[in-house]
């Protein structure tokens, strides 16, 4: 069988987003689970459009997702871009350079073949006469494209040209594509299209065509949107005597709002999971379960990497478009959160808690971390819940305090009652504090409930901590009774 080889082609006209990720996941699991490579392209063609810092940032996105190219741009290939920084990789490989602005004499060489082979012509028509071909066209009611003045007028080389394809006319083509089945097209609803601009760059369609075939591209995985290019592939392919390669056109990925994610619309990007506190491999884990499922009457979600690996096929991408579902994803990201191990958890978490000025050592975080992450979904939900443990003056949500039952008077009950009890305690443990502040709310005629929240708020400040008992046993005795004194003092 001839080796599996796939390639993510991104155009760093913008920073990708979830739905373009995905399509490097789908590519990267493909080649992974037929023993293959996977390889990074850049196709960076319209250089007016062109992001700083886009290319880094796909690097960078992929690594942290844990997948790992096989092939890609070289140290010097990225450095030529202005794309150069201190971790950046060398990539390289037998089939580059991995950048089409470093190809260009390669795409003229294959455009020259093709003009020797009577399925190309140089063209010099001017901007002035296409738009005047082009309102000519519109003023007969006719679908406007180009006349094929030029195709048998033997343009001069040395004269500014572009380079056309020389579309057949009333031709049928059709081809299997690995999701859709057969897909057919009775005319092609192309003229004689532009294949290398006059500055020596090259158009998508012939840049596409001769990278895949030099990089040995077994599989093309790509978006639905470049299903009505595909004939215009397959007659390159055809006129340069190439064998194409196998087209999976993916289904759309739409947003809760049924539109299609895009760069333009402000698609979620990678790095703002991960900023939010989302783990790599859930959202991994997550985009590529829309529009993929392991097979019939399998109900899984979850899945390791090495699973995933190890289920995908292409069988499995269904045609539909799938949504991506921020509420979904969550659940799922707290779902990973809870089944990290602990020291995992806590190492995870010390960084959100320096950027939220939460100074806590790691062994004080370490004590109430058990208890914070079975009730997180994301990291950034941490700080808020465990700044009380920081020895800095409380905000309290005072107004909380007060509720059905209880006004200032029946609070102030509730706090000096419960400083007393935990005061006299011989040991303060969870069970012993629980035991307590339990009795309290009973000697008080109060459901629990009402008293916890009371009490909750003078030492935390807040209405939603960890566990109320574990939170003042890692806090300690001496600051919980402080606190629970100072509140006292600034109810009316």
């Amino acid at each position: 069988m001839t080796e599996v080889r796939t390639r993510f082609a991104p155009s760093p006209t913008g920073f990708q987003h979830l739905g373009g990720f995905r399509t490097a996941f789908f590519a990267w699991l493909l080649a992974k689970h037929q023993g293959g490579k996977f390889l990074l392209r850049v196709e960076d063609t319209d250089q007016e459009r062109s992001v700083p810092g886009a290319v880094r940032y796909i690097i960078e996105e992929l690594a942290w997702f844990g997948i790992q190219i096989d092939e890609g741009p070289s140290r010097a290939e990225l450095k030529s871009l202005g794309e150069d920084w201190d971790s950046a990789p060398d990539l390289s490989g037998e089939c580059g350079p991995y950048i089409q602005s470093l190809r260009l004499p390669r795409y003229k060489e294959v455009a020259e073949q093709l003009i020797e082979k009577g399925f190309a012509y140089r063209c010099d028509c001017t901007p002035e006469m296409l738009e005047r071909e082009r309102n000519e066209q519109m003023a007969r009611k006719e679908q406007p494209g180009y006349s094929g003045y030029c195709r048998t007028r033997n343009v001069s080389a040395d004269t500014k040209h572009v380079v056309r394809f020389k579309m057949p006319q009333r031709r049928a083509i059709s081809f299997n594509d690995a999701i859709r089945g057969r897909v057919a097209w009775d005319t092609i609803p192309l003229r004689d299209t532009v294949i290398l601009k006059s500055g020596g760059f090259p158009m998508y369609h012939l840049a596409v065509v001769v990278d895949d075939h030099d990089m040995k591209i077994s599989h093309v995985l790509r978006g639905i949107e470049w299903l009505s290019s595909t004939p215009i592939h397959l007659l390159l392919y055809e006129a340069l005597g190439w064998e194409p390669p196998v087209f999976a056109h993916l289904p759309v990925v739409n947003g809760p709002d049924g539109k299609k994610l895009s760069k333009r619309t402000g698609a979620a990007k990678s790095s703002e999971l991960r900023e939010k506190g989302f783990l790599a491999e859930a959202v991994l884990n997550y985009v590529s379960l829309i529009g993929w499922a392991p097979g019939e009457g399998s109900d899984q979600e979850i899945f390791t990497r090495d699973e995933l690996v190890s289920k995908f096929s292409l069988e499995g991408i269904n045609e539909a478009s799938g949504v991506f579902d921020p509420v979904k994803l969550e659940w799922m990201n707290g779902v990973y959160i809870r089944n990290l191990p602990i020291e995992e958890f806590i190492s995870r978490t010390m960084p959100f808690l320096k950027a939220a000025e939460v100074d806590l050592s790691r062994d004080a975080f370490a004590a109430i971390a058990p208890h914070v992450q079975e009730r997180v979904k994301v990291l950034t939900e941490v700080p808020p819940m465990v700044e009380f443990l920081c020895d800095r003056p409380l905000q309290r949500q005072m107004e909380a305090m007060f509720q059905k039952g209880v006004d200032a008077t029946k609070a102030k009950e509730i706090l000096n009652r419960g400083a007393q009890v935990l005061e006299a305690l011989p040991e303060f443990s969870v069970a012993a504090i629980d035991q307590a502040l339990r009795g309290v709310a009973t000697e008080l005629g109060l459901k629990p409930g009402p008293a916890f929240v009371a009490l909750r708020i003078a030492v935390t400040g807040k209405t939603v901590t960890p566990p109320l008992f574990e939170s003042f046993a890692v806090l300690g005795r001496d600051k919980v009774l402080s606190r629970i004194r100072e509140t006292i003092g600034l109810i009316a």
